[in-house]
């Protein structure tokens, strides 16, 4: 009796060693699949994401040589039409690397689409843009202006929205392979415990191999969002330098240097913050709204692009009709900001950079351009940038004017609240004066 127990005591003893090694063996290969798995999933999007970023940076790159074509005389222009052709080809080269991609793609597949839409965009993009710089000494500016606003625009539009689906799937991709990484997680962790119940052994050796693997899956996992992060504000630098780049060539094409939107992105900010300090608009004024609208002072005067030079550089007064020919710059101002951001920013910072290009100079009696609006009625960004923009501009000397004296500037602003200017962000500004002084 003792020996079968004995015996049956052995075979209990060595079917619970046998189980041990069984669920280690099959612990190691889920690991195993699941790190597999993972390399191949963080290989593919890897791929896409560094084809996105590059495609985004050239597109960025292009549009501002383009605008700066299209922008300067003939005498400038031949060093801009060199950097313009080079990037042009470098976009091309990267629609090469995009046809091998799409060799490899599965025919039909959402990426397939994607990859094949954004392809098509660009050729389309670039034929236009071709055509565009060909009617640039031919035609008038009236013509051009009408084939940007028909055509250019729209293709831009279309590139920059199958651009923004392709890094959202590419996004998606990033959640499923987390997704995957938690489940093959939680096999293991059912397999460890089963182990340790098994035999002391087995459930040792399972914790050292699972603790090694899954401490490399979390490193490969903040890695890869460490990579993702950073790669989103690359691309938001380079389209946020490149529309301070748009705003500064439009700016100069009126004789400006490119610092007056510097200049009025840094009143506009002052004014914010002290309203914030002094808690008005509590309900508006977040610490997003005040970014967002800084950021998007720099593209209060875009709509001038379509302003023909003749008028945007009188140096003397304009007729009626050619004041009515610059105050469309407005409308037109904020139609380009959705063009332009539409398809990649968030709509909150789209909307306000809008509503300042459209709006800021509506007049808080209403007499303002172009639809009129009066009193709270008007965005406060644009009733802030208001302020900002006269102010910047009486003290700069134009070619239709003389500076204007600092003493005489603010004097003007405070005859003119309630008139032109909301009366409380003029009392704000008034408020800033000795430190707007103390920066001359």
């Amino acid at each position: 009796m003792k020996k079968s127990l004995s015996v049956s005591a052995l075979f209990v003893i060595f079917l619970a060693e046998l189980a041990g090694i069984i669920g280690i063996i099959y612990l190691r290969h889920c690991l195993d699949f699941q790190s597999t798995l993972f390399n191949s999933v963080i290989g593919q999007v890897f791929e896409v994401e560094s084809d996105v970023e590059q495609i985004q940076s050239l597109l960025y790159k292009y549009e501002y040589n383009m605008t700066s074509v299209l922008t300067s005389s003939k005498a400038t222009q031949s060093e801009t039409l060199e950097e313009l052709s080079k990037t042009e080809l470098e976009i091309r080269d990267q629609l090469l690397v995009h046809g091998e991609i799409l060799k490899n793609l599965e025919a039909g597949s959402e990426k397939e689409v994607l990859f094949r839409s954004v392809n098509d965009d660009l050729l389309k993009y670039l034929n236009f843009n071709v055509v565009l710089l060909s009617m640039k000494d031919s035609e008038s500016p009236e013509a051009i202006a009408e084939f940007t606003t028909s055509y250019i625009f729209p293709l831009m539009t279309n590139v920059n929205s199958s651009i923004h689906r392709l890094s959202k799937l590419t996004k998606s991709y990033i959640e499923k392979s987390k997704a995957d990484t938690a489940l093959y997680s939680k096999k293991s962790q059912l397999i460890s415990f089963i182990g340790f119940i098994i035999i002391i052994i087995s459930i040792f050796t399972s914790i050292i191999y699972s603790y090694r693997v899954l401490k490399d899956l979390e490193e490969k996992n903040k890695f890869f969002k460490s990579k993702s992060e950073s790669s989103e504000m690359r691309i938001s630098e380079i389209q946020y330098n490149t529309i301070m780049g748009i705003a500064d060539l439009v700016e100069s094409r009126s004789g400006e240097t490119g610092q007056h939107v510097k200049r009025t992105s840094h009143l506009v900010n002052k004014i914010l913050m002290q309203a914030k300090k002094k808690g008005m608009w509590a309900d508006v004024l977040t610490e997003s709204f005040i970014d967002c609208v800084t950021r998007a002072a720099p593209m209060h005067d875009l709509g001038k692009i379509i302003i023909p030079d003749a008028i945007l550089n009188k140096p003397g007064k304009l007729t009626p009709e050619e004041f009515e020919i610059m105050k469309t710059h407005a409308a037109a101002g904020g139609k380009i900001v959705h063009d332009i951001i539409g398809g990649i920013e968030d709509k909150k910072y789209v909307d306000i950079a809008s509503d300042i290009a459209n709006y800021h100079h509506e007049k808080w009696n209403g007499k303002g351009y172009p639809t009129g609006k009066k009193g709270e009625e008007i965005p406060l960004c644009a009733r802030i940038m208001a302020v900002a923009d006269v102010f910047d501009a009486l003290i700069a000397e134009r070619c239709y004017k003389k500076p204007m004296s600092y003493e005489d500037a603010f004097a003007l602003i405070e005859r003119e609240a309630g008139e032109h200017f909301d009366p409380d962000v003029v009392e704000l500004f008034l408020e800033l004066k000795d430190e707007i002084f103390a920066e001359r």
